[in-house]
């Protein structure tokens, strides 16, 4: 009986560590930690695929990641909120019905990354210029996302994964190996942030980087 109560106890301790990590792993991530640094600063030991999946269905909740084509559906999206501050400071908004309303209205452009430049070739700054001068031509402030296909790559496990694999370093390598892309075998849409973007810049002139984009642009109008 004993013995049967220190498993239960252990496999209580494990399941309490395991919530535990998972909440360490978004709370990092959302304050900009890389891979490699939320691994090492969790208590619970958590390889890195299993942090890859926590992630996945995290950007999946807070529309990091989208399985739909942004725009899908409506193609707008309206609501009315208003700003809550609890007793910490912390604000939030919450849904609510009123007379005077706030619309928020979203439309989004599809298009498609042409450089025009040497793609074969290209130097260092070329690189970091082309991306950033495509991304600052169409972005009106976000948010904006980029069609990715890693899915498909990642089941095959084929020549095309492990040659896109092979030029990026770092955290973005990370990022690409650990994420479970082959769920979405169709491929997902992945907001434009900090990490995205120099994991463009690192697959440009590769014959590896995603070519196809979408940028928002909201409007607010009052009822």
């Amino acid at each position: 009986m004993a013995a049967d109560n220190d498993h239960f106890e252990k496999a209580l301790m494990d399941m309490k560590d395991s919530f535990a990590g998972r909440d360490g792993i978004k709370h990092l991530a959302d304050l900009g930690y890389p891979m490699r640094a939320i691994k090492d600063s969790l208590d619970y030991p958590f390889p890195m695929d299993k942090i890859g999946k926590v992630l996945w269905n995290h950007y999946l909740g807070n529309e990091t990641i989208l399985l739909k084509a942004p725009g899908s559906g409506t193609g707008e999206a309206g609501f009315t909120y208003i700003r809550k501050t609890d007793a910490f400071g912390k604000q939030s908004f919450i849904r609510v019905t009123e007379k005077k309303a706030v619309t928020v209205t979203r439309t989004w452009k599809k298009i498609v990354h042409n450089t025009g430049r040497d793609i074969f070739n290209p130097t260092a700054d070329e690189k970091m210029l082309a991306v950033k001068e495509f991304i600052d031509k169409y972005s009106v402030g976000g948010p904006d996302y980029v069609s990715l296909h890693f899915g498909r790559l990642k089941r095959n496990e084929g020549p095309e994964w492990h040659s896109l694999l092979s030029h990026l370093s770092g955290d973005e390598r990370d990022y690409a190996e650990a994420m479970p892309w082959e769920s979405s075998l169709n491929g997902c849409y992945h907001l434009i942030d900090d990490r995205m973007l120099r994991m463009l810049v690192s697959l440009e002139g590769t014959g590896c980087l995603p070519g196809v984009y979408y940028f928002a642009e909201e409007t607010e109008e009052s009822s």
